[in-house]
């Protein structure tokens, strides 16, 4: 097999933009030689820096021309090629993509770049949609090899290259940019993603010019994690000749073991319980997880016990973005999930949930009148609810405080709980003063949001004094008025509670961001049939 790559100039203007293109382009049409595999870099139609606003309609002007001569290369060369570039994929709406072209010039499949850096989202304004979307692992099948494709910064997530791995590929693409990345970090990359998804890597740069000591690097490398060649900061069309590209390295299974594919030793012991929370389960963050929301006060309380594992469960798996739960301590200093301080509502039997320990607690029947089917559940810890739904979902943290102020062991054990299942991105801190407080003292990153008591009626002031990103509205203290305010200041509208679902557009038109809700089907479904009147119009 022949395997190229295609290396340009890196330009700091538009002009050497377009020197930069043009040699992409005579370089594309310039080959005759009789080739397997030819691949660009990244933003072969923009490999420049622009100023936000310039990037896409300069891609545009040049893709065509640049796809004709991929395509001419494609059948002139009998190769497949690989250009990564800006593309439009709908009118207005553009993606890092990788096009693959078959020997005879067509389209054969496409990749899009997962992680964007702040710059081609903010800047550049690129479409990131698709990457909060659970997708298997992308492999495009020509002639019976299986390419996969890392984009630049796509290489750095160690969870990302296990995920194409598992799609077998034979051929991993890599166009990239890496401008300010030393050369030995690539190397150290490049060879890491050939040895864990056994395959050759083919990766294309641009020069960061010929003294320059940081990108370039156009390579390939092996399956078994040697570097077959290398360009430094050179620019031109280079080729690399290899053995069977279905070759897989194999090695000892374990010392003086069986021989083994170096995929397999990885894949046959991997023990996914440890690692952070990911995949096709997890949700966006609270920063980044738009509204309206309906979040399941004290889980799908209407079904299953509130509060309870299986409420929570119950609501997540009917879609809910957003649980909300309270958390008071037991007398052994325990968080545990439950919303009155008194027992007998809850589980029937006198005292408070401050004065046992968790050992007395775990005793109790916490479905007391409830429904039979949910006999004998327990009292769940905040730490079994975060060992089951860590980032599943955003959490509504409501923490329970009694007279004075919030105590800091109490905040202490619970930030240690969050940091420890990787929380922190999806929760925030509901309260009263006391909680604000304490949180904004101890834990300034993690969100906030104002409950209504004491006074109110003077909500969205208090959220102000403590920089809170969320008011609660508690009904009925609250007006539009209020709403209004709290836009205007910047904080989001929680509403406590809906269960009526005739309600729902009201609220939502009204204003509210988020509705907690007992009964989340019904609010849910409401909820969605506002937000497509709303696309309609």
């Amino acid at each position: 097999m022949r395997l190229g790559v295609l290396q340009i100039p890196y330009a700091n203007t538009e002009d050497g933009a377009e020197a930069a293109v043009a040699a992409a382009i005579d370089a594309l049409n310039g080959c005759h030689e009789a080739c397997d595999v030819i691949l660009t870099p990244e933003y072969t139609n923009a490999p420049a820096h622009f100023n936000a606003g310039c990037m896409m309609p300069f891609a545009a002007a040049h893709t065509e021309a640049l796809l004709q001569a991929a395509r001419a290369a494609a059948c002139r060369c009998h190769a497949v090629v690989a250009m990564n570039y800006l593309c439009e994929t709908e009118p207005g709406v553009f993606r890092n993509t990788t096009e693959i072209l078959d020997r005879s010039g067509r389209s054969a499949g496409r990749f899009f770049k997962q992680h964007l850096t702040e710059a081609e989202q903010e800047i550049a304004g690129l479409d990131s949609t698709y990457t909060r979307q659970f997708r298997p692992p992308t492999v495009v099948e020509v002639d019976g090899i299986r390419f996969a494709c890392v984009i630049c910064y796509d290489i750095y997530f160690s969870e990302y290259v296990s995920q194409i791995a598992h799609g077998r590929p034979d051929v991993i693409l890599v166009p990239s940019f890496q401008r300010g990345e030393r050369k030995e970090i690539i190397r150290m990359q490049n060879q890491y993603l050939a040895f864990r998804c056994n395959s050759f890597v083919v990766r294309a740069s641009v020069s960061m010019g010929a003294r320059a000591r940081l990108g370039g690097m156009s390579l390939i490398a092996a399956p078994d994690g040697r570097i077959l060649k290398e360009w430094s900061n050179r620019c031109g069309l280079f080729f690399c000749e290899v053995g069977d590209i279905k070759q897989k390295y194999m090695r000892g299974n374990g010392f003086g073991g069986k021989m083994i594919a170096g995929d397999r030793f990885v894949e046959q012991s991997r023990e996914t319980w440890a690692y952070r929370p990911c995949g096709s389960m997890t949700v966006e963050s609270e920063a980044c997880m738009g509204y309206p929301r309906i979040c399941a006060h004290r889980g799908f309380n209407t079904v299953a016990p509130e509060n309870s594992l299986a409420a929570f469960g119950a609501a997540i798996a009917l879609g809910a973005p957003e649980i909300e739960l309270d958390v008071r301590f037991t007398r052994d200093g325990i968080p545990v999930v439950a919303h009155d301080s008194e027992l007998q509502r809850q589980a029937g039997v006198p005292g408070t949930v401050e004065e046992k320990t968790l050992a007395e607690l775990e005793q109790l029947d916490f479905n007391h009148g409830g429904n039979r089917h949910f006999a004998h559940t327990k009292i769940a810890t905040l730490e079994q609810v975060l060992a089951q739904f860590a980032r599943h979902v955003i959490i509504n943290l409501h923490l329970k405080s009694g007279e004075g102020e919030y105590p800091r062991s109490w905040m202490k054990k619970i930030l240690d709980l969050l940091e420890s299942y990787d929380q922190q991105e999806h929760i925030y801190f509901m309260g009263d003063p006391d909680v604000m407080r304490c949180a904004r003292e101890c834990a300034p990153s993690i969100p906030r949001c104002m409950g209504a008591f004491p006074e109110p009626w003077k909500i969205v002031e208090r959220a102000i004094e403590y920089e809170c990103t969320k008011v609660q509205f508690f009904t009925p203290y609250y007006d539009q008025k209020m709403i209004d305010q709290a836009h205007e200041a910047g904080l989001c509208c929680n509403l406590f509670f809906c269960d009526d679902a005739a309600a729902v557009k009201q609220h939502l038109t009204s204003g509210i961001d988020t509705i907690l809700t007992n009964d989340y089907w019904s609010i849910a479904r409401a909820a969605a049939e506002w937000v497509q009147e709303q696309r309609k119009k």
